[in-house]
């Protein structure tokens, strides 16, 4: 408690203790200002959380009187009472239903429109944000509520979020503010003079970019609806992007997010004073203060008071449903992990990556490094680390540095080369992974000879794993997303899946948003592609690829959240078929720590939301990792780095300690 309270660590907890008893807070400041490995702001902390806490009682007290207001109304609902919007909204083609949950959050958009209480929509990806979104406008015309509104998305979206119109209120006048700048010149008279426009949707690099954009935006345009989707992209209120968007006017705000809550209890802070800054606005630094909590016991007292008090301004401003709460016909979800071994060469290169990182974690600061190849600074460690539990050709084993300046000296035959080095051409290939060598072997007519020729990028843990995986899948019909985090390894997947003469799609970070739909369409409606290839942050929020059943992680995402949004793009509406979760972890290797604090990571979504988080999958002796995911203080990423950081330098001392 003293910890939590006073903003202490263990050491200082233990030696304030030895102090006791004061007898005033003055007595308390001059005593441990004198004890050495104290500090004395412990006092200053404590009172910042004491004021906090009452503070926050008094915006509590707010939240709970709308709360009871909202739940009065949708009591009268339920008794079959007017004002609930029974019929599909006017605008709503005739061959669309929306599914009465659907409905029920169409009625709990307007009922917040109609008071002027901005919200969030947060219902679990896969069941129907957008249409949601669009009938609640549909309806507001229908009903003689004109726009223009406008809604703000990821780059990644836009073309769907305009289809999505064009499919569920053709009738509305939706117009997208994007292109060159020479383009959006343009569009900026355009849609200024339009007496009918209903809507308009740009990105949030438009929204947050050129003066012009943002005063377009911000001033010129009178916008009576907001919708950022991807909301929780707003949970960083010290964040550029955070402060530009809160200078949009508009009379209503809706977030759209399929996660409400992503790393802490300071976010969900951050996401409703950005929806509701007249209610948070005097208490923001007193949340701050009290919301800002620090590592410790999972069972102490502030922790479930933070947790409960984070709940009771949650409820009334946010609707939170999940697939097995409303779609009852959703085809069952199995979660399950393969385990992979290594082979003999990423044993070695794991091993020699191990060696790097005791190096870089525990090795005092003015050791120097031998060369380039064992120069890993921390930062650089758990990359390290992964890219050798997913593949040796990551690394530079198999072309040597004799094979290197063969091959810098026939460069100097390709005309692109002519002009160029040889001792400089070596040192770039120098650092240059062993499947980069491979394709750029493959690009010259003379560094042909030089290609690797017994399908070396099959021979990893993982890859025979998929070897052994994907011609079952195939063969009983089941269509595949395979998910990295690194281009590189989908790169290597690409010709591992012509090895296996399978048929497949990719789509990374790179691809252009153009032709994002067209993969996903090319995708849905060809039977015999039998992989989809994306990188798992990349162009995938929004994208529905429920002709797919089946969903292999080659490797884990820092924030499991990012994991659970990419398993949703097959498992939501329009899906008929089990959906089956893969998740590959090598053996041996720091798959299986990310693999734990994720796990761990997932439980406080289910705390503050009140909600039981579904089964994770759990293999035959794998450990439960323990820990409130509530006492997150940063990003996700970023808490997860430090933990695994900090695990493996625990774990390189006691190997030291053991060895002495």
């Amino acid at each position: 408690m003293l910890m939590e309270l006073a903003g202490c660590n263990a050491t200082q907890a233990t030696l304030t203790m030895k102090l006791r008893p004061f007898t005033t807070a003055a007595d308390f400041r001059t005593r441990t200002r004198k004890q050495k490995g104290v500090g004395n702001n412990m006092m200053d902390t404590y009172l910042d959380v004491v004021t906090g806490m009452g503070e926050v009682d008094k915006v509590l007290g707010e939240c709970e009187q709308i709360g009871r207001e909202l739940n009065g109304i949708m009591q009268v609902w339920a008794s079959g009472a007017a004002n609930y919007i029974r019929k599909q909204p006017a605008g709503v083609p005739d061959n669309i239903h929306l599914k009465d949950y659907q409905m029920l959050g169409v009625n709990w958009l307007n009922l917040l429109y109609r008071r002027g209480t901005s919200c969030i929509l947060a219902d679990e990806m896969g069941l129907g944000k957008t249409a949601q979104v669009i009938a609640l406008l549909a309806h507001l015309k229908a009903t003689k509520e004109p726009g223009p509104h406008l809604v703000i998305v990821p780059s990644s979206t836009l073309d769907n979020w305009m289809r999505e119109f064009s499919v569920f209120a053709p009738d509305l006048v939706v117009r997208s503010y994007y292109g060159s700048q020479g383009e959006r010149y343009e569009l900026r008279g355009e849609l200024r003079a339009m007496d009918d426009l209903d809507c308009v949707v740009t990105t949030y690099n438009i929204a947050t970019g050129s003066p012009d954009d943002q005063k377009f935006l911000k001033r010129k345009m009178d916008f009576k609806v907001t919708v950022f989707d991807e909301g929780h992209q707003l949970k960083n209120s010290e964040s550029k992007k955070y402060k530009d968007l809160m200078q949009v006017r508009a009379e209503w705000r809706l977030l759209l997010t399929g996660t409400p809550l992503q790393n802490n209890l300071q976010e969900l802070v951050s996401l409703l004073s950005f929806i509701l800054p007249d209610q948070f606005r005097d208490a923001n630094e007193s949340l701050r203060a009290i919301f800002k909590v620090q590592p410790g016991s999972a069972t102490n007292l502030l922790s479930r008071e933070r947790i409960m008090r984070a709940k009771k301004m949650m409820t009334p401003f946010v609707l939170r449903r999940k697939k097995a709460q409303v779609l009852k016909d959703l085809p069952s979800k199995t979660e399950r992990i393969e385990y992979c071994a290594m082979t003999d060469l990423q044993r070695e290169v794991y091993e020699e990556a191990i060696q790097r990182s005791r190096r870089a974690l525990v090795a005092a600061p003015s050791t120097k490094m031998g060369n380039k190849a064992d120069t890993t600074s921390s930062a650089h460690v758990l990359t390290d680390l992964r890219k050798a539990s997913n593949h040796p050709m990551l690394f530079r084993r198999l072309y040597d540095e004799k094979t290197l300046r063969l091959m810098a000296r026939d460069c100097l035959k390709e005309e692109e080369f002519l002009d160029r080095n040889k001792d400089l051409i070596f040192e770039d290939m120098e650092v240059m992974t062993d499947f980069e060598l491979h394709r750029f072997c493959l690009t010259y007519k003379h560094l042909n000879k030089y290609a690797l020729k017994n399908d070396e990028w099959m021979s990893a843990g993982k890859i025979e794993k998929l070897q052994e995986l994907l011609p079952a899948m195939k063969a009983r019909g089941d269509r595949v997303l395979i998910f990295s985090q690194f281009t590189q390894v989908l790169d290597i997947l690409e010709v591992v899946l012509d090895t296996m003469e399978l048929k497949y799609l990719k789509l990374t970070g790179q691809t252009a948003v153009s032709d994002r739909q067209n993969l996903v369409d090319a995708f849905n409606k060809t039977d015999d592609i039998t992989v989809f290839l994306l990188s798992t942050r990349a162009g995938g929020l929004g994208l529905n690829l429920t002709a797919a059943n089946t969903v292999i992680f080659y490797d884990c995402d820092y924030n499991p959240h990012n994991d659970k949004q990419a398993e949703d793009r097959c498992y939501r509406i329009g899906q008929t078929r089990q959906v089956d979760i893969v998740r590959l972890l090598t053996k041996g290797s720091l798959d299986e720590a990310m693999y734990e604090l994720a796990t761990t990571k997932l439980k406080l979504d289910a705390e503050v939301s009140g909600q039981q988080q579904a089964p994770t999958a759990k293999a035959e002796g794998q450990s439960t990792a323990e820990g409130d995911a509530a006492e997150d203080t940063g990003s996700a990423e970023k808490r997860m780095k430090k933990s695994l950081l900090s695990g493996l330098k625990q774990q390189f001392e006691r190997e030291t300690q053991s060895k002495s």
